[in-house]
C-alpha cells in the first residue's frame, strides 16, 4: 500500500509542476484612466473636417483600381 501512496503523491507533484504559472512579465502593473474618446490614438476638434478627411482616406484608395481599369479600357478603345 505504501507503493501506491508514493506513486499517487509523485503523480500529484508532477501534475503541480506542470501547472501553468503567471510570470511577472505577463501581469500589467499599471492602469490607465479611461474617459470619453480616450481610446482613439488621435484627437480631433472639428467633426466635419475629420469626416471629410476620413472619407478621402477611405474612398480614394478604394477607387484607384476602378479608375485604372476605366483608363485602360478607354486607351484600348473598348469603351465607346
Amino acid at each position: 500500500m505504501s507503493a501506491a501512496r508514493m506513486s499517487s503523491s509523485s503523480l500529484r507533484l508532477t501534475t503541480l509542476a506542470r501547472a501553468p504559472r503567471r510570470s511577472l512579465g505577463q501581469v500589467r502593473l499599471a492602469h490607465a484612466e479611461h474617459g470619453t474618446h480616450q481610446h482613439l490614438p488621435f484627437t480631433y476638434k472639428n467633426k466635419k473636417a475629420f469626416a471629410a478627411k476620413y472619407f478621402a482616406f477611405v474612398c480614394v484608395p478604394f477607387s484607384i483600381p476602378f479608375i485604372a481599369a476605366g483608363y485602360q479600357l478607354r486607351k484600348a478603345g473598348s469603351v465607346a
